[in-house]
């Protein structure tokens, strides 16, 4: 394989981690000084205000605001690194190399940053369970017994529907929540969560035997998913389904990832056996992604709805 095999491939192909250090160590001074001659604000600017075209001198001056003189150092650094070529009568062009490398450094920042938000909201739901357990917060939360699960009245609600079937164990969930990402998305809907709250559920349950108490899923058994986003007053297309939720009691626990679902679920179901003043209610459970921006479905942050009406 060749160099310009590799470069297409858009991964260069290290044995494993051991390589990649010996590669780094046998390379420190190279590196070092490539990350050297990118050190500086401006030169990223530069690179990235040539992304999408080439420009001249004098437009690149314009829209950075600096000296000529300024501006010729640093696109001569980045001409002598490999990152922007000259072209014919003073227009500049981001490299290959350059457009490689924004491109991927931004992707790495972004990955990072997301990763960072993810620790720092797995953080703030593990002291949010504590103080939902140990205080007692709002008046319209009843704190019950001494464990995490709490009764509550989740509102009339006005949501729009996005459903999916699947023919596998997790086929559905990703398929519906595509479609409600596609459309609520572009509108600015999951900078607010407060507002724009995202339930779940299954539409219809997957069969369960309860012999082997194992599910039966397949082309001949097939199961369903629904979401829900709240929209309160939202104005939207008659291409969505649109649904009003009426209010209901439920009991309700946290959770952290898919995997911890069904163990939630078998905690409530418990809970509700052995109390006294409540019993299993008829309307929809509910699993509610409190943090829809975490796409790893080992991170994802749940309170699960079980409902329950008073004896």
């Amino acid at each position: 394989m060749n160099t310009a095999e590799m470069v297409n491939m858009g991964n260069m192909p290290f044995h494993n981690k051991e390589s990649i250090q010996m590669f780094i160590l046998e390379s420190l001074d190279d590196i070092s000084n490539f990350h050297k001659a990118l050190d500086h604000p401006t030169r990223l600017e530069i690179l990235a205000r040539l992304l999408t075209e080439p420009m001249e001198f004098g437009d690149l001056q314009e829209k950075l605001r600096i000296a000529k003189t300024s501006l010729a150092n640093h696109i001569t650094t980045l001409v002598d690194c490999g990152l922007v070529e000259k072209k014919e009568r003073g227009f500049y062009q981001i490299s290959f190399d350059g457009e490689d490398f924004l491109t991927s450094s931004a992707k790495s920042f972004l990955e990072i940053k997301v990763r960072e938000q993810e620790k720092l909201e797995t953080l703030r739901l593990r002291y949010e369970a504590l103080i939902n357990k140990y205080t007692i917060l709002g008046s319209d939360i009843k704190m019950v017994e001494k464990d995490s699960f709490k009764i509550v009245t989740l509102p009339e609600m006005r949501v729009v529907s996005f459903h999916a079937m699947g023919e596998s164990l997790g086929e559905p969930e990703p398929k519906a929540g595509a479609k409600l990402y596609a459309w609520a998305e572009p509108l600015g809907l999951y900078e607010k969560p407060e507002k724009h709250r995202v339930f779940g559920f299954n539409n219809p349950d997957p069969k369960f035997n309860k012999e082997t108490k194992e599910f039966i899923i397949d082309k001949d058994n097939p199961y369903g998913y629904e979401f829900w986003m709240t929209i309160d007053d939202l104005e939207v297309d008659n291409e969505v389904t649109v649904k009003t939720i009426p209010e209901g009691l439920f009991v309700t626990k946290n959770c952290i990832g898919v995997d911890d679902l069904g163990k939630t679920y078998q905690d409530l179901m418990k809970w509700i056996k052995e109390s006294k003043d409540y019993d299993f209610g008829h309307h929809q459970c509910l699993e509610e992604n409190t943090n829809p921006i975490i796409s790893d479905g080992n991170k994802i942050p749940f309170t699960i709805y079980f409902p329950i009406k008073e004896n």
